[in-house]
């Protein structure tokens, strides 16, 4: 597709239902032409469509010696046979060819990223003061609603330089490298300037290598480098993210002995987490290139963000330690954030995102904060479950136990629900939905950069002239989420 924009041509679409039988002639043939109106006298063609009607078989009739098979399943179709001569010979390959041509309206020129950069700023612009409001909104209930007599003042410029600044430095200090490593691989790898082009990957074979073995040779070696880098990476990550310190520290608390051991299954622990949750990412990536997902995108929206915040508990439960979850949890958010460019056009992608943002509102309004007030108030409602049941025949130690049991629950709830900690699970939600809004733009220039390689934008049916597009709406939406 690209190429074809350099060229100055453009896409043809044939028929899929009548382009693609054997043994047929068309009668009729329409040539459909989409052209954008630049302007009065100026129309630009955009695409066009071949459509074929009124298909007759080329197969000579029974008694001519036409195949009595191909006729019978022609005769299923309702396709008769070409009007033939006394020698059972074809009387005209002739054709009626008729042109449509009209002009598309402006969200099918917008789908299909027809218009200049000024034009999806303004409308980039327009879909972030919509969330900006809604943001607003929301805000502005809450603070009419509010019970409290003297309600804090808003501090939204100091959330965004507490939140927004570490993970831009953050992120620029580990996006940079990686970058740079993997445009390092894919020159390496991917260049036939470099001996490696030459060279067999089997060790058995000899002579020159083809062209179509070059290709080959080079997509292999290059997928299984960045295996390696991917490998490695995880590796560094667990090493940093659970060191030798922390370990020591958890032994001393537990009296616990053999910090070598416990740091192995810890970190095994969170490397068979992380694999198990990129099995499942990778299946979502490969539902999300169907046809069910493209028509169904709103429910599936709904249900993957169900999906995640239980998840985002679950994990968060396992690993003990939501720091250590954090970056579990950044891939979760990217990959299902990601799979939105699995809409059928732009336009349906841009109300997904919509989408997203409610559900995120909702969700941290409402969802978050009752899961949390159901698992802080667990042990009391386990605590007088057992009581009721279990009441009878209670020694006088029995009883002081219970209630210095009731008395210690009912503590630890207090201190979590009028503590810091509502604050800083807030605080840690908002700040892995923003990391991986800001790692959004990093993923789309790669998949550019490996267009051909990875095959997820074609999926998608996204070239990469409109995968960039994709790539500056995210990156223009983390300074507006």
């Amino acid at each position: 597709m690209d190429d074809l924009r350099n060229q100055d041509l453009i896409p043809v679409s044939v028929d899929k239902e009548m382009g693609g039988f054997r043994h047929t002639l068309p009668r009729k043939v329409q040539l459909e032409l989409k052209y954008f109106q630049v302007s009065k006298g100026k129309k630009r063609l955009v695409e066009a469509g071949l459509y074929f009607d009124e298909l007759c078989t080329t197969q000579q009739p029974e008694h001519f010696g036409g195949s009595t098979n191909i006729l019978d399943m022609m005769q299923e179709r309702g396709i008769s046979s070409c009007d033939v001569d006394i020698n059972g010979n074809i009387k005209s390959q002739g054709y009626e060819l008729e042109i449509q041509y009209y002009p598309l309206g402006w969200f099918d020129l917008l789908n299909r990223f027809e218009f200049g950069g000024f034009v999806y700023f303004v409308f980039f612009t327009l879909v972030g003061l919509t969330i900006c409001s809604i943001g607003g909104f929301v805000y502005g209930m809450n603070r009419l609603l509010t019970k409290l007599r003297h309600p804090p003042q808003f501090m939204g410029s100091s959330l965004i330089k507490l939140v927004s600044q570490p993970q831009i430095e953050g992120g620029a200090l580990a996006v940079i490298p990686y970058m740079a490593a993997i445009l390092i691989i894919h020159s390496l790898f991917n260049d036939s300037t470099f001996t490696f082009s030459s060279i067999h990957r089997d060790w058995s074979k000899g002579g020159k290598v083809g062209d179509k073995e070059q290709i080959e040779n080079a997509m292999g070696r290059l997928g299984s480098a960045f295996i390696v880098l991917g490998v490695y990476t995880v590796y560094r990550a667990t090493q940093k993210l659970i060191p030798v310190a922390q370990v020591s520290r958890v032994d001393a608390t537990s009296e616990m002995k053999g910090d070598s051991g416990n740091l192995a299954a810890k970190r095994a622990h969170f490397l068979w987490i992380g694999l198990s949750i990129q099995a499942i990412l990778v299946c979502l990536w490969e539902f999300s290139y169907s046809d069910i997902f493209r028509n169904n995108i709103y429910r599936f929206k709904v249900l993957f963000q169900l999906c995640q915040m239980l998840l985002d508990l679950v994990i968060s439960h396992i690993m003990g330690d939501r720091l250590i979850a954090a970056p579990l949890l950044v891939s979760m958010q990217m990959a299902e954030l990601f799979i939105t460019i699995g809409a059928r056009n732009f336009v349906e992608f841009t109300l997904s995102f919509l989408v997203e943002v409610s559900l995120v509102v909702v969700q941290r309004l409402f969802l978050y904060p009752l899961i949390k007030s159901i698992m802080t108030l667990w042990p009391r409602w386990k605590l007088l479950a057992s009581q009721a049941f279990d009441s009878e025949g209670l020694t006088r130690q029995e009883k002081q136990n219970r209630e210095s049991r009731w008395k210690k629950v009912n503590e630890d709830i207090e201190l979590r629900s009028e503590g810091v900690e509502p604050l800083l699970d807030s605080l840690s939600i908002y700040s892995v939905e923003k990391t991986g809004h800001f790692l959004l733009p990093f993923m789309c220039l790669l998949l550019m950069l490996l267009y051909t390689e990875t095959e997820m934008a074609m999926s998608y049916n996204i070239t990469q002239h409109e995968l960039l597009y994709y790539g500056f709406f995210f990156f223009f939406f983390f300074f507006m989420f």
